[in-house]
């Protein structure tokens, strides 16, 4: 796969800013890549995830991805008490959209069981 494609999959870095209590920027973190284990990790939360009804410990959960993902320079108390939802949520998905779009794009990969069944 040539550089420029694999850029180009690779899509946007992922972005959390945490906000001060008068809702102006504190901070804002960015990372271009998702570690492999990052990853796996964000498609089992997904997966166990009833969107409908998310828990706590599903908040704490994605909290400790979001920590994790980009790289420990934040806790999860900072997430707690300085971040958006709607960002939270979006690092989740661009994390698992991402990962979705490179394993359509590369044919050495195996379609899933599931997939397979119902074509």
């Amino acid at each position: 796969m040539g550089e420029e494609k694999w850029n180009h999959m690779a899509g946007t870095a992922l972005q959390i800013t945490l906000y001060q209590a008068n809702d102006e920027i504190k901070q804002t973190f960015t990372r271009t890549i998702i570690p492999w284990g990052v990853l796996k990790k964000a498609i089992t939360l997904t997966r166990s995830l009833d969107e409908e009804n998310i828990t706590e410990k599903d908040m704490d959960s994605i909290a400790g991805l979001v920590v994790e993902a980009f790289g420990n320079q934040f806790t999860i108390k900072d997430l707690d008490e300085s971040s958006d939802i709607g960002e939270m949520l979006s690092v989740l998905k661009n994390i698992v959209t991402r990962a979705s779009m490179l394993v359509q794009a590369n044919p050495t990969i195996p379609p899933s069981r599931k997939k397979r069944r119902s074509s």
